[in-house]
This record gives C-alpha cells, structure tokens and sequence, in this order.
C-alpha cells in the first residue's frame, strides 16, 4: 500500500472575505432602501408555500447602477479578481459585467430559499448586510460530485453512511452568514438557504451575477468564453 497516489484534480473553491468600509457601505444601503423594498409574498408552488424571499422577479434587479452604492459595488468586484487572478489563477485577460443585482432577505426562519443555481453568468456574489444571530446558512449541493458513491440516496441519508465529511465525499456544504461578507461562487453551483433555528430581526443581503469577457484590447483568439462587447450587435425584435 505504500504505492498510493491521490491526485484531488476537480475541488470547487468558494471566496469569504471581509469587507472593511461595512459600516459605511451599510449605511449607504439602508439610506436607499425604500426604493428597492418589495412585497415578500407567500407564494403556492408544486402544492407548497414558499415564501419571495428575493426581489430577483420583481422588476428591479438594477441595485448595480444606484449611484449612491457605487462603492460597495466597486469593492465586490475588487474582490471577484482577487479571487479569478489571485485564488483560480486566471490571467489577466477579463474584463468583469455585473449583469444585475437584487436582494435576498428574510425575517423568519421558515423564510427559505429554494435550490437553484445562475446558470447564465459566471460569478455569484452575495454581500451579507445585517445577519441577527442565528440567521439562515448558505448551503451548496455539488450535484456532480464523482465520489457520491450513495447517488440512489438523499442527502439526509448520506450523512449517516459517511464516517467523515471531507472534500473527497461531500455531497453538501454550509456556511453560517457573517454580517459584512462578501461570498463569492461560481454560478453554476446549485445553492440555496437552511435554518432550523428561530432568529429576530431581517438577514438582508445584495446578491447579483458577473460575467467574464475578453478585454477590449486582447487577442480574441479563445474558441469559447464572451468577446468584449464592443463587439456585440444587437437587434431589436419585431413586433
């Protein structure tokens, strides 16, 4: 058995940091806040209730271009290529679009939100504005994880199965919400909010989407990825 080599080659790598200016870039938020407020609906889905916790679907998913929160958006993206150029270890061939913003909140604990992922960007980000103690876990499903050797099993199921929860076997993960953290993902990793556990106040965050494009000056010789758009066209559909 001394022969053994583990190459870990596919891990997924999700971005925590602290932002520093919080206070201030909280108090820039709450000062707007009435213009992105929205009703938080109980809505029936597949026979459910579950409750909008986003304003996502609510026609204002632009917190992007307030003015006023220029530099809290300015610090996000500071952060996203801290994590392509630092952490993953891209070049510096991005140009980085976030495509739209909108906010997740909640007020109780039976307030969650469903597993989806955003397929159609490349970085997710979600800044943790007010987090009362016990406030809903991020959590994230690795769906195509090759070791979940149990797939036929649900996830409440694999935990009795595994002895340790590692990188190599995890199907789930957790992350409690710190107030003033920016967390960063890749978009297509299937997420969602857990709390089994009673909290007082609002958990209210900024989350939004980026994509990646070539920059303007670069070579645009990639077969795959956005070309800067300069170089799209775009055309109107008739009516």
């Amino acid at each position: 058995m001394t022969n053994i080599q583990i190459f870990d080659i596919f891990p997924t790598t999700i971005y925590s940091n602290k932002v520093l200016h919080h206070e201030k870039y909280k108090k820039a938020f709450y000062d707007v806040y009435s213009k992105y407020d929205y009703e938080q609906e109980t809505i029936c889905k597949n026979g459910e209730e579950w409750y909008n916790t986003t304003s996502e679907n609510t026609g204002n998913p632009y917190i992007h271009l307030d003015e006023n929160l220029t530099e809290i958006f300015d610090e996000i993206i500071e952060n996203v290529k801290t994590y392509v150029h630092d952490v993953l270890e891209y070049e510096d061939i991005f140009d980085f679009i976030i495509t739209k913003s909108w906010l997740s909140r909640a007020r109780a604990s039976y307030e969650n939100i469903q597993w989806h992922n955003h397929a159609n960007s490349d970085i997710s980000f979600t800044y943790y504005l007010n987090t009362p103690p016990n406030s809903h876990r991020l959590r994230f499903s690795n769906d195509a994880n090759i070791n979940g050797l149990l797939a036929g099993l649900n996830k409440s199921d694999i935990k009795d199965a595994i002895r340790n929860t590692n990188k190599h076997n995890a199907s789930t993960f957790y992350m409690d919400p710190q107030e003033g953290n920016i967390v960063l993902f890749p978009s297509s990793l299937a997420h969602s909010t857990d709390n089994a556990r009673d909290f007082v106040g609002e958990r209210l965050a900024i989350v939004g989407d980026v994509i990646l494009v070539f920059k303007e000056d670069g070579d645009n010789d990639y077969s795959m990825g956005y070309l800067n758009p300069k170089y799209w066209k775009k055309y109107e559909s008739k009516k």
